[in-house]
């Protein structure tokens, strides 16, 4: 496997200042490398997506009358499909769909994030959404970014801290592929993923943001929303205000009823009763309101466009106007968030980011056919959808900037930056005063993980909380029980080791063979045939899972005496933790660097 960590700690030609511009060099050529595969990713995601979406209707149009009654039952096949996939392909490690799994290893890396979250949600977040379920693929496509973005850097041997820039690279770069928005995907990495992160952070997620924007428009993937003339009225500020605050309010709404549908998730007996529940509920849902599926972004392109008369209808009769057309919207507005959270939560691959764009539309949509109904001119329907979106993603995120460069990216809103930026703090600040965090903060609680805070301001106690598998030397060489003492001199000779790890044919540590063992022969030429590996070894000490957290692996030393621990993973060898890694740990925290 190639290591670049030796190739870092090679960097050592010409002062200090060109080997930081050489290290820099590196990782910024990877995180443009991690930008262009996630870009890859979520494009394949949504490519999927579109042509499945595409070959259902078809089909659905082949079915003439019948089509009506099948149409809201494809999502509860895509939710089947992500449940029986995952139960067949990840038994040992039950597949993860939050983006929770992302923003805990940002935060406090560790094991690293699993493989199959590289390549998995392509599949099921693609079959998923494409077959209707009521989510978007930014989170799936959020989440494979990461994970290409933290394998690739495990793969290469790089520290911790460029793991965890490569992370966010990938992430951002997911999240400027699916919207063409390269400055929203950096935002997002930057509050949702590590926030507190330094500005120089932004150099290399802004190179990865572009490489992953690129690749997708390459590949076709755009949102089309229209190009309008915005302008605004300081008349109108009051307006504004007013939907900030609705926006805070139903941000806190939505955040509590995912937590209430976690809650009763984790009532049930089994978890395959909320996937049929959530299944039959969700049919219910679109078969009174289609508007309700999918990710969405279809319908709020449509109401820009034409408004609710191009809508498709179902057994809930919608009125054009009036009051009853408020009624109606005002359940979509409620309802909405229920089908994408019931969506994800019985087991389909999505996330609820288009979602939360699409309630802020309809709530726009709503506002302003009641200032029409009540006489109140000067509001344009386009800056009220705009302001919607822009306020309720970031109140259910808690990411007001991510929301306002979003909604100008997409809808070419700069103009509205001044208005834009009073809903966006409204709505954050309520929800942050009514809510005990975002979105997954929040779920988080109810799922009892543990909260996380920012690695650039990690403290002693947190340090505490790293696993020894990330400070354990695993670059030993190992040797066999019947090697000889010959082929142990030549490694001796080449290497600057002094310890060396006996390990069996299975990759379980039988011994431990120091330097000072092997000097009594050295001079003893004739011995170089005879002795093994197994004459100079010394009993193995304990182990400790590479999952072992640093404090515990600080009490062993002390009440062992110990002056190294071997770590296992698997029941396999790993590396060995001394005493030196860990005062190397503590002078690293204290001097700690930039992510780049």
């Amino acid at each position: 496997m190639l290591n670049l960590t030796k190739i870092f700690a090679g960097m050592s030609w010409g002062t200090p200042w060109k080997r930081a511009r050489q290290k820099r060099m590196l990782v910024l050529a990877l995180c443009v490398l991690a930008g262009l595969l996630s870009g890859l990713a979520s494009s394949a995601m949504h490519l999927l997506a579109e042509w499945l979406h595409g070959q259902s209707q078809g089909w659905l149009a082949r079915c003439g009358g019948a089509g009506f009654w099948l149409a809201p039952a494809l999502p509860f096949l895509g939710i089947l499909f992500c449940v029986l996939l995952g139960s067949l392909l990840w038994r040992r490690h039950p597949m993860e769909t939050n983006l929770w799994v992302a923003i805990r290893e940002a935060r406090h890396p560790g094991r690293g994030m699993r493989e199959y979250h590289a390549y998995s949600h392509i599949l099921t977040s693609g079959v998923s959404v494409g077959l209707g379920i009521s989510a978007g693929m930014e989170a799936p496509s959020a989440l494979t970014g990461a994970a290409i973005g933290d394998n690739l850097g495990r793969k290469l041997g790089l520290p911790r801290e460029t793991r965890t820039l490569l992370l966010c690279a990938g992430a951002s770069a997911a999240i400027a592929g699916v919207f063409s928005a390269p400055l929203a995907g950096v935002l997002f990495a930057c509050e949702v993923l590590l926030p507190g992160s330094s500005g120089v952070t932004l150099i290399p997620l802004l190179i990865a943001a572009a490489s992953g924007s690129i690749v997708s428009q390459l590949c076709g993937v755009q949102v089309g929303f229209p190009e309008v003339a915005y302008s605004w009225s300081l008349g109108n500020l009051w307006l504004y205000l007013l939907t900030g605050l609705a926006c805070g309010l139903l941000s806190v709404a939505i955040i509590r009823l995912n937590c209430l549908v976690l809650r009763l998730r984790a009532r049930l007996p089994q978890p395959w009763l909320l996937t049929l529940l959530g299944g039959v509920a969700l049919y219910l849902l679109l078969l009174a309101l289609p508007v309700l599926g999918g990710s969405g972004l279809g319908f709020v392109l449509e109401l820009m466009h034409n408004g609710w008369e191009r809508l498709p209808e179902g057994l809930l009769p919608v009125p054009h106007a009036g009051w009853g057309l408020l009624a109606a919207l005002g359940l979509c507005v409620l309802l909405k968030p229920l089908a994408s959270i019931l969506s994800i939560q019985a087991g389909g691959d999505g996330g609820m980011f288009a979602p939360s764009l699409v309630t802020g539309a309809y709530m726009g949509f709503l506002f302003h056919q009641l200032l029409c109904l009540l006489n109140i001119t000067g509001f344009p329907l386009v800056n009220c959808m705009a302001a919607g979106m822009a306020g309720i993603l970031a109140g259910v995120m808690h990411a007001p900037l991510t929301a306002l460069f979003l909604i100008a990216e997409l809808l070419g809103g700069y103009q509205l930056f001044v208005p834009l930026m009073i809903v966006v703090a409204l709505a954050t600040f309520v929800s942050r005063c009514l809510s005990r965090g975002n979105i997954y903060f929040a779920a988080a609680g109810v799922a009892r993980r543990p909260a996380l805070e920012p690695l650039v301001s990690e403290s002693m106690d947190d340090h505490q909380e790293t696993a020894v598998g990330e400070l354990a030397d695993r670059g030993l060489y190992a040797l066999a029980p019947q090697d000889t003492f010959r082929t142990l001199l030549k490694v001796l000779m080449h290497s600057p080791q002094e310890i060396f790890p006996v390990l069996d044919g299975e990759g379980r540590l039988v011994g431990i063979i120091r330097e000072r063992n092997l000097r009594p022969f050295l001079l003893d030429k004739k011995l170089y045939d005879i002795l093994v590996a197994d004459d100079f070894m010394g009993s193995a000490p304990p182990s400790l899972p590479a999952d072992t957290t640093l404090a515990e692996a600080t009490r062993v030393f002390d009440t062992t005496g110990a002056d190294l621990i071997p770590i296992s993973q698997d029941g396999r060898f790993l590396g060995i933790l001394t005493r030196a890694h860990l005062l190397e740990s503590h002078r690293n925290l204290l001097t700690r660097q930039e992510l780049f």
